[in-house]
């Protein structure tokens, strides 16, 4: 009987850092002996990098990750130069995206086939069956070109659970770990789905739906603790970055066994709590003292709180199944503790009136020491929004980018006022809003790892410019608001953007040098802490003045 050849794969996808949606499947990959190679490809300027690795590694195929439909068309670009320096490649993509739009995807003549759903089972068969001749009918999740006669594409059978998490090899890494604020991390996952699987901007209960059972799957907080210690361990990681869509469960007293259970772990792992910090995503529902006292416990230095909307009207429209009371109540909860807090607002959706905008207002306003961000509930493949504005009519665009209308004209012409000024294209504030984001969370985890006087004073002045943006972000958008019942705005638009992007670029600057201050706080502590003179460091106004800290 003859051995099977193994296959050769370059895995393709957005890597601002590690991409876990590349990397579990790379390691899968290696698990069955296949060879494979990680090109990162974030933008444009990475396509020169991701064809010299075509080139030099000779791949039986292509995997391309487009979880994002924003860069759907970035990809599609990639892959015909992919195919004009290989055509013989086969390509496949993968990815919420595609999941969905596979039909529209595979019109494209460059791409051969689309794994829907997860991806570890049909990757491994996909290759095996390309490395060694065999029919592609019995690789589920897969659709595929069939070009025998008239080509047709042809749907396999969809896998109907999920993975056993536990049993999947941990994500590939770099033999260096990547540094975000300041500190080596990682980012990694204890779950997969969603319990809620309701709110209507999202795909995650679409992906899921098919499967038998719970939305969502839970790896063991063993298993957990046992990537968490190799990576601090063999890798020196200390900050960990959860991508959970919910890092919490649907109950408190079950979060509260799971926390617990982790906590054990990771002590049984040898990983120092006080030694290492978290990030982690939660509904406004999912917390109380006890659990926010088990996460401090843990090291957690930042909490994006799954707001969306600030209003009960907008909370329901949304699918949210939370409350503003419950917002309230969790963002009260959380000023007690040492963590950066942090949300985004969904006001314009397609059922938004002015009313719920000035109810986000007042949020924003009430809460102006919070970093935060604002927008309007997207469209993405498969969502219950994409289905909602195309039964109402409200969809405008084209593929992939749709694009939609407000019922409310006022509101509507409000969310147009917005992309002319705080999305219009280079304006300064998404990337600012993003950097004050990160701001937040790193002057928590200065106070975490390096407790002193420079980093109780580096926090107030991330307290000071967050406070001073959002003041304002609220004047400039209640000057939006103003300026709807106007019949004649454009000079009033103009003046206002050109304001608003001084403002934003000056502070963009603030935040860079900010930043730039932290880096400098962390490189000298970590040398004096080696010394054991942190304190003298950290007390010294001779050292700060030198250092400009």
């Amino acid at each position: 009987m003859n051995e099977k050849r193994k296959g050769k794969v370059l895995l393709v996808g957005a890597e601002d850092e590690e991409n876990l949606a590349i990397r579990y499947l790379g390691a899968e990959l290696q698990k069955k002996e296949h060879t494979i190679k990680i090109a990162p490809c974030s933008n444009n300027n990475d396509f020169s990098g991701v064809l010299k690795e075509l080139k030099s590694f000779h791949p039986d195929m292509v995997a391309v990750s487009m979880a994002f439909q924003s860069l759907a068309p970035m990809f599609l670009e990639l892959i015909h130069k992919i195919k004009e320096t290989n055509p013989k490649v086969h390509v496949t993509v993968g990815g919420h995206f595609p999941t969905f739009e596979f039909e529209e995807i595979l019109k494209d003549e460059t791409i051969n086939s689309v794994i829907r759903f997860e991806g570890e089972i049909p990757i491994s068969k996909l290759i095996d069956a390309l490395a060694n001749d065999k029919n592609l009918s019995k690789i589920p999740n897969l659709v595929y070109k069939f070009t025998e006669g008239n080509p047709i594409i042809k749907e396999n059978t969809i896998i109907a659970e999920f993975p056993d998490l536990d049993n999947l090899p941990f994500p590939l890494r770099n033999k260096k770990p990547h540094t975000r604020l300041g500190e080596r991390f990682a980012t990694l996952i204890t779950s997969r789905g969603c319990f809620h699987s309701r709110c209507i901007y999202c795909c995650i209960g679409a992906f899921h739906k098919q499967k038998t059972g719970l939305p969502y799957s839970l790896r063991s907080p063993e298993n957990v603790a046992r990537e968490m210690g190799e990576l601090y361990h063999h890798h020196k990681v200390r900050l960990f970055q959860f991508h959970d869509d919910n890092f919490l469960l649907p109950t408190k007293k079950s979060s509260h066994t799971r926390l617990n259970s982790l906590k054990k772990s990771l002590l049984r792992e040898g990983v120092e709590l006080e030694d290492i910090a978290l990030l982690i995503k939660t509904r406004p529902d999912g917390v109380d003292q006890e659990i926010l006292t088990l996460l401090e416990e843990m090291g957690t230095v930042g909490v994006f709180l799954g707001v969306e909307n600030a209003s009960d009207s907008g909370l329901r429209a949304l699918a949210r199944s939370s409350t503003a009371d419950e917002i309230n109540h969790s963002l009260k909860l959380l000023e007690d503790f040492n963590m950066g807090v942090t949300f985004n607002l969904l006001m314009f959706h397609p059922r938004a009136t002015l009313d719920e905008i000035n109810e986000n207002i007042y949020f924003m306003n009430k809460n102006k020491n919070l970093a935060f961000d604002f927008g309007r509930a997207e469209i993405v493949a498969g969502s219950p929004l994409e289905r909602m504005v195309k039964r109402k009519g409200l969809l405008r665009g084209q593929w992939p980018h749709w694009d939609y209308r407000v019922q409310d004209d006022a509101v509507e012409k409000m969310f147009r006022l917005n992309t002319l000024t705080f999305y219009q294209e280079n304006s300064p504030y998404p990337e600012l809003s993003h950097k004050l984001i990160a701001l937040s969370y790193r002057s928590n985890l200065l106070q975490h790892f390096y407790p002193g006087k420079k980093s109780a004073k580096l926090q107030d002045e991330t307290l000071n410019l967050i406070m001073d943006t959002n003041e304002f972000t609220l004047q400039s958008l209640l000057g939006i608001y103003s300026l709807v019942a106007e019949r004649i705005i454009e000079d009033d638009i103009n003046n206002l953007s050109q304001e608003m992007n001084v403002f934003y670029e000056n502070y963009a600057k603030k935040a860079s040098e900010l930043a730039e201050k932290m880096g400098r706080f962390q490189l000298l502590e970590k040398k004096f802490q080696e010394r054991g003179l942190g304190d003298y460091f950290q007390n010294s106004p001779t050292l700060g003045r030198i250092f400009r800290i």
